[in-house]
């Protein structure tokens, strides 16, 4: 589980988790613990449990691995947004709505985003976001869709959704980690999901200055391994309103 001392700018967070409306006052700042990176049986390859409705049992499960806030990011599919926000409805447990999706940026045909939304956001909202980066409607069944969108014009389309994009396990090879620092320098990235906590070496040592927001979350493809990586971080806004202020990116 990816930590950080909270004075030094790397993170391991997470939200506890609010049913109803988001708390939009400032207060001190609380500590809440995220798994960020959840997929569901919309994913290719999803370990499922037969006979056993997974929307409650991710639920279930990640109150018992302490969870405050999920976010279900699956490839290029919004399929199982609401029955997740709707298990969640009357739990201690926020679930954010997302979506992960994979583009090219410069010589490197594998960068994959994990694109989180408010609350209130709808499993349809995110299927007008996709069609927005002309995401076709089978891209969920392929095996390595590319956006075909240059990646500002993406991040363009996130931001004019309201929604936040964190790049994700760039740290698992040479050619993905070769892309991270056009991510920082150029379009101001400062949070990234690692795959390998040891991977924040890379950051400190490149950037010394400059405090980032690094997280190591499951990526959980069943559910035993929801809540296997989380991350530990204090917010003074619930939910997603706080997530968008950790992982802002800077002009």
């Amino acid at each position: 589980m990816a930590r950080r001392k909270e004075s030094s700018g790397i993170a391991a967070g997470s939200p506890q988790g609010l049913t109803g409306q988001i708390e939009k006052t400032r207060t001190r700042s609380k500590s809440y613990v995220l798994d960020l990176r959840v997929k569901s049986p919309a994913s290719r390859g999803y370990l499922g449990v037969e006979g056993l409705d997974s929307a409650p049992a991710i639920v279930r499960l990640a109150k018992v691995k302490g969870l405050d806030v999920i976010a279900i990011t699956d490839l290029f599919s919004a399929d199982f947004v609401d029955r997740m926000v709707s298990a969640a409805k009357d739990s201690p447990l926020t679930v954010i709505p997302g979506v992960s999706i994979r583009c090219r940026v410069g010589s490197c045909d594998d960068v994959v985003f994990a694109c989180l939304f408010g609350e209130s956001v709808t499993g349809e909202r995110i299927n007008e976001f996709l069609r927005a980066l002309e995401v076709p409607t089978d891209a969920a069944a392929r095996a390595m869709h590319l956006v075909k969108k240059p990646l500002p014009e993406v991040l363009s389309v996130i931001d004019s959704f309201g929604g936040v994009a964190i790049p994700s396990r760039l740290d698992k090879t040479p050619t993905q980690k070769s892309i991270i620092k056009e991510l920082v320098e150029t379009y101001g990235f400062r949070a990234f999901d690692l795959a390998y906590g040891d991977s924040s070496d890379y950051f400190k040592k490149t950037w010394p200055k400059v405090a980032f927001q690094l997280f190591t979350f499951s990526d959980a493809n069943a559910l035993a391994q929801i809540g296997s990586r989380t991350a530990k971080v204090k917010m003074a806004l619930a939910g997603f309103e706080g997530i968008r202020e950790l992982v802002a990116r800077q002009s």
